[in-house]
C-alpha cells in the first residue's frame, strides 16, 4: 500500500472534520476529500498526487455491491457535472478518501463497513463487465471536468485556506496531534472543532 492504514484513517478524519464544521455533507464531497487529500499527501509524505474527476466503479462486496458514480449513455458509463466523482491518483496508485462513506451511499448496508480504498492502477479492472469481486474498480478520467473542479476550489480563497488549514492540524502517525483547534466562522466567531469521523476498520 502507499500509506499506512493509520495514516489513511487520520488524513480521511482530518478532512471530514473540516467538511463537517462548514456544513457540507461528507457522502458528496468527494472535491474536497480529493483536492485536499492530494495537498496532505504532497505536503506531508512528498507523494506525487493529483485529485483527478470523471466517473467511477468500486466493489464493495457482499450481494454484488457496486458503487457507481456516473452515468449510463448509449450503454457507456461517462461523468457530468451533475454525475461524477473524484477521486487521487498518486505514484500509480488510486486513493479515495471518501470511501470510509461509502456503506452510507448503500443505505447502511449491514455487512459493509468503513474501509480505506487504495488500490495499484496496475490493478484496475480492464473493463465494467469485469467487476466481479470485492475490491474491483473501474474509472475513466474527464481532463475538462477535473479543470472544472480546479477552477470551482479556484474560485474562492476559503477554499485554498481550508486546505492550509488541514495541513496545520495534521501530524503523520506515530505523533499526536491536537485534540482540539480553532476555525474561524463566516460571522468573525470562532468554531472549536476535534477530530470527527468513522473508524476504517480494514481495506477493499
Amino acid at each position: 500500500m502507499k500509506i499506512k492504514l493509520k495514516d489513511y484513517e487520520r488524513i480521511y478524519k482530518t478532512i471530514n472534520t473540516i467538511i463537517v464544521n462548514e456544513n457540507e455533507d461528507p457522502t458528496i464531497a468527494c472535491t474536497f476529500f480529493s483536492f485536499y487529500g492530494a495537498h496532505l499527501l504532497s505536503q506531508h509524505y512528498k507523494i506525487n498526487a493529483r485529485p483527478v474527476a470523471g466517473s467511477c466503479l468500486y466493489h464493495l462486496g457482499g450481494d454484488n455491491n457496486i458503487l457507481t458514480f456516473g452515468k449510463l449513455q448509449d450503454d457507456f458509463l461517462v461523468s457530468t457535472v451533475d454525475a461524477f466523482h473524484c477521486w487521487i491518483i498518486a505514484d500509480n496508485w488510486l486513493i479515495d478518501f471518501m470511501a470510509p462513506a461509502f456503506p452510507k451511499l448503500l443505505n447502511g448496508s449491514a455487512h459493509c463497513q468503513p474501509k480505506m480504498m487504495q488500490k495499484p492502477l496496475s490493478s484496475m479492472a480492464s473493463s465494467v463487465e469485469e467487476m466481479t469481486a470485492e475490491g474491483d474498480f473501474y474509472f475513466k478520467v474527464n481532463p475538462e471536468l477535473t479543470n472544472e473542479r480546479i477552477r470551482y476550489l479556484s474560485s474562492s480563497l476559503a477554499y485554498s485556506d481550508l486546505a492550509e488549514i488541514c495541513s496545520q492540524w495534521y501530524r503523520k502517525p506515530p505523533k499526536k496531534m491536537q485534540k482540539k483547534i480553532q476555525i474561524g466562522g463566516n460571522h468573525g466567531n470562532l468554531n472549536t472543532v476535534s477530530l470527527v469521523g468513522q473508524r476504517v476498520v480494514g481495506a477493499w
